[in-house]
């Protein structure tokens, strides 16, 4: 929203605030749902069907054509690339791998000679900064068409059709102090069918007004930041409180799907929860299939895991090369997500590499001089047999020390609790490092409206 439409929209009786939201929806849907959507939409239908060899073919034929693209517009990369002497229309694999990586710095530092078309006519995109970059990058409107495509396709594979209700849990500055002071922690798209929660909001004290809308709202299918989600779930669980009709999917974005946070949802919606991954500066889609398995969706780039060598690898660092990106072309990207691969047979319907695990990102990680990079799912595992943490985070300032937050409720007994907290801790970090820990009422979200559960701010790494 632009300045003078959020003054008027802040400053609107609730009414015409819902009537605005709508407004503002409708006019998105048109970008989004418009030109190509259709047809990218039978596309992906299409290529679920292809045999491995059809998918290879068809993102080899995809990429040249990216990369001659993003040649011939980018100055950038023009530059970058000028001595490569790159032929598009014969380029392989092994050429492909010959490209120089990037960074997010060498993005945001770059960004203008890097787009590809008018900023004023794009559609711009903001991510969130939760890396300690944030970046405002643009695409065309096509590429966004199809990006929607891809998303809604992953979607229909467990029910979902937009225009049904849904409930959207979305860190977007919606309310104003009049919401706040009568509880109403909502905004309604009347068109879309589309009720967005505020996540600024879920506190347990809260989540009984939350609940009690969705009750009457009703809506089947929900979707927003993970840790939103699974903080309603998990407070509706502690106060008794319950839904009083049948959802029928739940798909978490924006932050990493942990095991805790999926069978807590899974236990108070009463549904299956589906998971995917991308970025909003454009990465490529890692979608869950019908069966459960995470994969690399082939048809919307290319997927490299690397070691710390910039060798392939199993395990390692997420690199990226999107075909939807043809406004901020992302070529060889370290997007900054720490990916394991599947490296047994896997029997499935697609025929796509399968993940095993997302690790997050590598700020998601403490550093350990005994034991190294531990990752953020590993982490949150270690207050499973700890009772009555409602919800923890960790800093690391420098690599001998730990400060853990953490907001406890009554089943917490700091003399037990906090030792088996630290015994799991050290399991994982060694023995050495020293950790401290601190008790609060609450743990504020980052300005996306997600949470962290780690925030690393080591300058030194391992």
């Amino acid at each position: 929203m632009n300045t003078l439409y959020e003054h008027i929209y802040k400053s609107s009786p609730n009414a015409v605030a819902n009537l605005l939201v709508t407004l503002y929806n409708i006019r998105q849907f048109r970008i989004r749902h418009g030109g190509e959507y259709p047809n990218f939409r039978k596309y992906f239908e299409q290529t679920e069907n292809w045999s491995p060899k059809e998918i290879e073919n068809e993102q080899l034929k995809r990429l040249r054509y990216f990369l001659k693209h993003t040649y011939e517009h980018s100055p950038y990369y023009r530059k970058k690339w000028g001595g490569l002497n790159l032929d598009f229309d014969r380029l392989d694999w092994n050429m492909f791998r010959k490209l120089p990586l990037m960074t997010k710095e060498e993005l945001q530092k770059n960004i203008k000679d890097i787009c590809t078309i008018n900023p004023h006519s794009a559609v711009k995109f903001q991510t969130g900064g939760t890396t300690g970059v944030s970046l405002q990058v643009y695409y065309t409107p096509r590429n966004i068409q199809e990006r929607f495509a891809m998303v809604e396709h992953f979607r229909s594979r467990f029910g979902f059709k937009f225009g049904e209700r849904t409930a959207w849990f979305t860190g977007k500055d919606l309310l104003n102090q009049r919401d706040v002071s009568k509880h109403r922690y909502w905004k309604t798209d009347y068109q879309n069918k589309i009720q967005f929660y505020s996540t600024f909001y879920i506190q347990q004290k809260n989540i009984p007004y939350y609940i009690e809308n969705l009750n009457k709202y009703q809506p089947p299918f929900f979707s927003g930041i993970t840790s939103s989600l699974a903080e309603i779930a998990k407070g509706g669980l502690k106060a008794g409180l319950k839904l009083n009709y049948q959802p029928k999917a739940i798909f978490p974005t924006a932050e990493m799907l942990l095991k805790s946070d999926r069978v807590a949802m899974e236990m108070f919606y009463g549904c299956g929860v589906y998971d995917q991954y991308a970025s909003s500066e454009g990465a490529p889609f890692i979608t869950q299939c019908k069966n459960g398995h995470m994969h690399f969706e082939m048809t919307s780039g290319i997927f490299e895991v690397l070691d710390s060598k910039d060798q392939p690898s199993d395990f390692g660092e997420l690199v990226v090369t999107s075909f939807t990106t043809e406004g901020t072309p992302l070529v060889r990207y370290r997007i900054g997500d720490l990916v394991e691969l599947e490296t047994k047979k896997t029997d499935c319907y697609l025929h796509y590499p399968v993940v095993k695990k997302i690790h997050g990102r590598f700020t998601d990680c403490l550093y350990s001089r005994e034991t190294g990079k531990v990752c953020q799912g590993n982490i949150a595992n270690s207050v499973k047999h700890v009772n009555g943490v409602q919800r923890f985070q960790i800093i690391q300032n420098d690599l001998d020390a730990i400060h853990v937050q953490i907001v406890k409720t009554d089943e917490y007994r700091k003399e037990v609790d906090e030792c088996k907290l630290a015994k799991e801790l050290r399991i994982r970090l060694g023995k050495q490092i020293n950790i401290q820990f601190k008790y609060v009422p609450e743990i504020p979200k980052e300005r996306s409206g997600k949470f962290r559960l780690v925030k690393n701010y080591c300058k030194e790494t391992i």
